[in-house]
């Protein structure tokens, strides 16, 4: 079946050897000699906090990172990563499978050991709009051993209906139960593949995924992520348009990055807006400021 077709009917799909080992080599001694003995506290999709690192009993990095594309503080690091996400052979391999020309880099993360991610769907967080159109990339960095606990998918998961239409006030922890719900339901569909350094999985905004428990702590999971959307829509998720925002661009891949390095100031801002996430009131109360105060 062709790439794009099982993409479609699927909701991801593998493709292998796609990363050349060169690129991947450069980023991993990077990393290792500058970013695992950094004292400085980086943004965490973990554990959505700016941390330090913490290592496990065997050096891997506990906590995964958020937005490794645009770090102010490694350039040299963030550039690394970019040769990747904004790599010729990833974007002719969009192109494939969802037949748009060009894409804008919207967010991405770096895991070193599993961090056993629940069961979600990536449009609640970012999407386009329309929604529905945005992909995801998870890059093996190494061949990653089952023990490490696998990133796996619910395949054909985004042609379901949504899991929060119904009710309006829905919150996000009770969104993530109906998911976690339906996984459970539907746990013998799930998906795992093996993927070797180099091998890409993409996935669609709908389709719910997630990561395997871990066997062995003694193996990482060293992989990055990247979301991706056609350069023709604009950015947001399921609840608004972030049509304010402005792009940066690596040899002619447009990038954004959300969460900035850690600063007093960012860490206050942060902490302000995780207080209210779980409040649909005061949150859709938030987005109407932050619309109105980018009209401006």
């Amino acid at each position: 079946m062709q790439p794009n077709i099982y993409y479609q009917e699927h909701g991801y799909v593998v493709l292998r050897n796609l990363i050349p080992a060169q690129l991947i080599n450069q980023l991993l001694e990077f990393y290792a000699q500058q970013i695992v003995p950094s004292k400085q506290p980086f943004f965490r999709q973990s554990t959505n906090k700016y941390e330090p690192n913490q290592l496990n009993e065997y050096g891997h990095v506990k906590q995964s990172f958020l937005d490794i594309h645009d770090y102010q503080k490694y350039p040299k690091f963030s550039n690394l990563a970019k040769e990747i996400y904004c790599h010729e052979s990833i974007q002719n391999a969009l192109k494939q499978i969802t037949g748009f020309d060009a894409f804008n880099l919207m967010q991405t993360m770096l895991f070193d050991k599993n961090t056993e991610t629940q069961s979600h769907q990536d449009w609640w967080y970012l999407d386009s709009i329309p929604n529905g159109n945005l992909t995801a990339a998870w890059i093996a960095l190494e061949n990653i051993d089952e023990r490490a606990g696998r990133f796996y998918v619910l395949p054909k998961s985004n042609h379901n209906p949504d899991f929060h239409s119904d009710d309006a006030n829905l919150s996000h922890s009770q969104w993530l139960q109906r998911i976690s719900q339906y996984t459970e339901k539907h746990k013998d569909e799930i998906t795992a593949p093996a993927l070797n350094q180099g091998d890409v999985l993409f996935w669609n905004s709908k389709t719910i995924h997630g990561a395997l428990p871990t066997i062995n702590p003694s193996f990482s999971r060293k992989s990055l992520t990247a979301h991706y959307i056609p350069s023709v829509y604009e950015f947001g998720n399921l609840f608004t348009t972030k049509n304010y925002i402005t792009y940066k661009n690596y040899q002619g891949v447009n990038f954004y990055r959300n969460q900035p390095d850690y600063s007093l100031l960012n860490n206050f801002k942060f902490k302000l807006k995780t207080s209210v996430y779980d409040s649909p009131i005061l949150l859709k109360l938030m987005r109407s400021i932050q619309k109105k105060i980018s009209s401006r």
